[in-house]
């Protein structure tokens, strides 16, 4: 093959993959606006249980401590993300037979990280849940870290997506604290980036491209997944993902008795 055709098939095969990426950002957009708009739908009508100054703070799938099939998972979602935005992942996890605990007054999770693990702590002891599994998108994987970190009792292990455990590079310019906050120099950040031990109990899935997470979700000790997805919030709706999720599921339950196996390094 002549150099000239060599070069044509490499410029060839840049021009797909940059079609590739605009593409995937441009779905990334359209699902993020669609799934925030069809929280605003679902706010009202939600089946909720109150916390103990008689709020509607705590939804779960059936009235605790029922249970169902194990484990029991309370979504967490990301920043700006109500917990309706999580929607299509706790119905599937429903339909599989868990029960699913969601946080409402998470809001629009703008809490720093570890009062919004206390929060969900909180909520776990008032449900009577305990050795839950944690899936969270984003930011709600830095909250799940710290629930593992600070109530072991409470959870068990956690699936994150897209999460940014390394901070972000241009956190410092965004425009609201709650987005400096993920700056790596955070203190919260690198007090979670201390706590190794915690990354055993953690699967951390990543998109091969990620517009909003540019690198930072890897773990050293944690099982981490890299999935040929363009985007920070479509992934959540992969098949690629979703059959990762129904497998991680049935592992977790196989495991329910059983001591936590220590995490495996590298990109599966």
């Amino acid at each position: 093959m002549s150099r000239a055709s060599e070069a044509a098939q490499a410029a060839r095969r840049t021009g797909a993959r940059a079609a590739w990426i605009a593409g995937g950002i441009a779905l990334d957009a359209a699902y993020a606006t669609a799934r925030q708009a069809a929280a605003f739908r679902a706010r009202g009508g939600r089946r909720i249980a109150t916390g103990p100054a008689g709020t509607p703070t705590v939804r779960t799938t059936s009235e605790p401590p029922r249970g169902g099939r194990p484990p029991a998972v309370v979504l967490i979602p990301g920043i700006y993300e109500p917990a309706a935005f999580l929607d299509p992942l706790r119905t599937r996890l429903e339909e599989r037979g868990h029960e699913v605990a969601v946080v409402e007054e998470l809001g629009w999770n703008l809490r720093t990280v570890p009062d919004s693990a206390a929060l969900v702590a909180d909520r776990l002891r008032e449900l009577g849940l305990a050795d839950v599994l944690i899936v969270a998108h984003s930011k709600g994987g830095l909250i799940g870290k710290e629930l593992l970190v600070t109530e072991p009792s409470l959870v068990r292990g956690m699936i994150s997506i897209s999460t940014p455990y390394g901070g972000h590079p241009f956190s410092r310019l965004g425009p609201t604290p709650a987005l400096r906050a993920f700056r790596s120099t955070d203190p919260v950040i690198l007090a979670l980036a201390a706590e190794r031990a915690a990354n055993a109990a953690i699967v951390s899935i990543s998109a091969e491209v990620d517009p909003i997470v540019i690198g930072g979700t890897w773990l050293e000790g944690a099982r981490n997944i890299c999935l040929p997805v363009v985007g920070h919030f479509r992934i959540l709706s992969h098949p690629a993902f979703l059959t990762l999720l129904d497998e991680l599921l049935d592992e977790a339950a196989a495991a329910r008795k059983s001591p936590p196996e220590s995490g495996t390094k590298g990109h599966g």
